[in-house]
């Protein structure tokens, strides 16, 4: 979501569906949570100037990407886990159903012109692997300090992030980092923290890694940075995560330095 605004990263719609169980070990009652989830996701990326055709304007490729990804976590501890995921999808406009759907949405929702949906990321199909490492510290009363490092490998992305800051709250996990809500029926907590991010390759905005195969020179950023700051609550059976980033760059061209997005998560426990 944006805020009054569409460029760059301008809309992400992920549709998730898991199952989260206690394994347990011993007669202790020792075990682990483990958490499998299937997700079908659409990304969309608009240039600064959405109607012109003029390349020397373009600053920012357009971009649609639709995957399906599998997703497996396990925490021995509430604050200390790893997980890891396979995405399978396509890039292109049409193949992706991002100019459909943006353009659908901006003539009869918002009464908008078509956007020009001119020099485009090229179609491809693409396969990426991920891993994280999760963990978390209490600090002082509700305050926790909260870590996650992810690598991300394949035709599509290929970076390392990390992620830390600070949560505060009354969830005994990391509500903030995957999908753990273990032991607590309703709460609210907070979080804010930076998310770092060397940049290897991402096809969605360079192209391909192999070859040259788009129309433009564009080249992704290196090394990209977001300030975060979020909130959830939770009260059974529903969950809503709202997380505000602020964006360096994710090319070199770009003509907007920063940029605000929202991250928004609605989940139904069953």
């Amino acid at each position: 979501m944006y805020f009054g605004i569409d460029r760059y990263y301008s809309s992400g719609i992920f549709l998730q569906y898991g199952k989260l169980k206690f394994s347990q070990e011993d007669s202790l009652g020792k075990g682990k949570y483990i958490s499998k989830h299937w997700e079908l996701g659409q990304e969309i990326n608009t240039p600064n100037f959405r109607s012109t055709t003029n390349l020397a304007k373009i600053d920012y490729p357009y971009n649609g990407w639709l995957f399906l990804a599998f997703k497996k976590q396990v925490f021995k501890q509430l604050n200390f886990g790893y997980g890891w995921g396979i995405q399978l999808g396509t890039t292109g406009a049409d193949a992706s159903k991002a100019k459909f759907l943006q353009n659908t949405y901006h003539r009869y929702v918002l009464n908008l012109d078509p956007l020009a949906w001119s020099y485009v990321i090229p179609q491809a199909y693409h396969f990426n692997f991920d891993t994280s490492l999760y963990w978390g510290r209490k600090l002082k009363g509700k305050l926790k300090w909260v870590h996650e490092n992810t690598l991300r490998a394949g035709t599509f992305r290929t970076a390392f992030q990390t992620r830390f800051g600070f949560q505060w709250g009354s969830f005994s996990g990391l509500p903030f980092f995957g999908q753990r809500m273990e032991e607590v029926n309703h709460g609210i907590a907070f979080f804010t923290g930076t998310a770092l991010e060397l940049n290897l390759h991402d096809y969605s905005l360079s192209g391909s890694l192999f070859q040259s195969n788009t129309p433009f020179s564009i080249e992704a950023a290196l090394l990209r940075n977001r300030l975060q700051a979020g909130f959830l609550f939770y009260q059974a059976p529903y969950f809503l995560r709202v997380i505000f980033n602020y964006s360096s760059p994710y090319t070199n061209t770009q003509l907007v330095k920063y940029h605000p997005y929202l991250n928004i998560s609605f989940r139904r426990v069953f």
